[in-house]
């Protein structure tokens, strides 16, 4: 048998180039695929998810941006902010459409369609020791601030007011007294699907404002505030910032779609994980700070939802300890 030889005509083993080239397939073949997070809209737009991969692209194409913390946690007012860092036109019926927040919305309006003194969310509670919900203590304070309700001498002033048609913004200064909080629990997190809602706003809050009401110095014996109706809508930040010493992971994706760990690689977070064959990227926030910096690109942004405003019909009579407990608790 003849001697045999590479292509460039070198004894087996002994070619360099040859080496080369299988020591460069070999790191190939265990090379994981390259995945940027600026390809995430594209995937989002494979998954339907139309406003997630609206709001992504803005965040990509808007100069640098970092939303102060006090905006996130609502220290600092919102209406300090310049405007190009708002975006104030997002759609309710889109959420109402959604196969998962949909049913929340429908079972709060429901819920708060009609109420006579004891409510959850906004009314008398069962307890031992509170008798007002913290909805009615953020409504008494909203009054208070709109000179109809005088704490000290326990009284309602008669007063008749409307504000449907203020946005969102205004709103949540103005006469909003509770929130609905969605993809919040550990639970959520868990099981809530990837869908275009948690694309573009993850955990999130829809916030409940008063916008039709009266206050009544004396109905029945006692002061009363009957509203007669509410509005919707949603407050959130689109932002990547992190808590202190962490790095929240945002899901495992890849150029198809986008899974969540199971339990066990939830703790370990790997930096890839396959399913089906197929290599799925860890994707945190710090990617997309690292992307702020490295490119100047990368423009945090307060979100304010269009408002959906619905007729209730609530009643509530405030007694003298009721005043007592107010006073107690507001601002707290």
């Amino acid at each position: 048998m003849g001697n045999v030889y590479c292509q460039h005509g070198m004894p087996p083993l002994t070619c360099l180039t040859c080496a080369k080239n299988v020591a460069r397939n070999a790191v190939k073949a265990i090379t994981p695929p390259e995945f940027n997070i600026t390809e995430i809209p594209a995937v989002m737009d494979k998954l339907q998810g139309v406003q997630g991969a609206l709001f992504m692209r803005r965040w990509f194409d808007s100069p640098a941006y970092e939303l102060p913390m006090g905006l996130k946690t609502g220290k600092i007012d919102a209406r300090t902010l310049d405007k190009s860092h708002i975006k104030q036109d997002l759609p309710f019926s889109w959420l109402e459409n959604s196969k998962r927040v949909g049913p929340i919305v429908k079972s709060v309006v429901e819920e708060l369609s009609e109420v006579n003194q004891f409510n959850g969310r906004v009314g008398r509670v069962k307890q031992a020791l509170d008798q007002l919900s913290r909805g009615m203590i953020v409504l008494m304070e909203r009054l208070e601030a709109l000179g109809l309700l005088d704490a000290k001498k326990k009284q309602l002033r008669n007063g008749s007011m409307y504000f449907g048609d203020l946005p969102a913004i205004e709103l949540d200064y103005k006469t909003q007294f509770n929130r609905v909080d969605v993809g919040a629990t550990l639970w959520e997190k868990a099981v809530d699907p990837l869908d275009d809602v948690y694309f573009a706003l993850g955990s999130f809050s829809i916030k409940l404002a008063a916008t039709q009401f009266q206050t009544h110095s004396n109905l029945n014996g006692f002061p009363a505030i009957q509203i007669s109706e509410v509005a919707m809508y949603v407050r959130d930040t689109y932002d990547f910032l992190n808590e202190e010493g962490e790095d929240q992971l945002l899901g495992y994706w890849n150029k198809a779609g986008v899974i969540k760990p199971d339990p066990a690689e939830y703790l370990l977070q790997p930096k890839y994980i396959m399913r089906w064959f197929k290599m799925y990227h860890k994707v945190t926030n710090n990617h997309y700070n690292e992307h702020r910096r490295r490119t100047g690109k990368g423009g945090d942004f307060l979100v304010f939802s269009k408002v959906k405003r619905f007729p209730v019909s609530i009643l509530l009579h405030l007694g003298s300890l009721d005043f007592d407990e107010y006073l107690a608790r507001k601002g707290k």
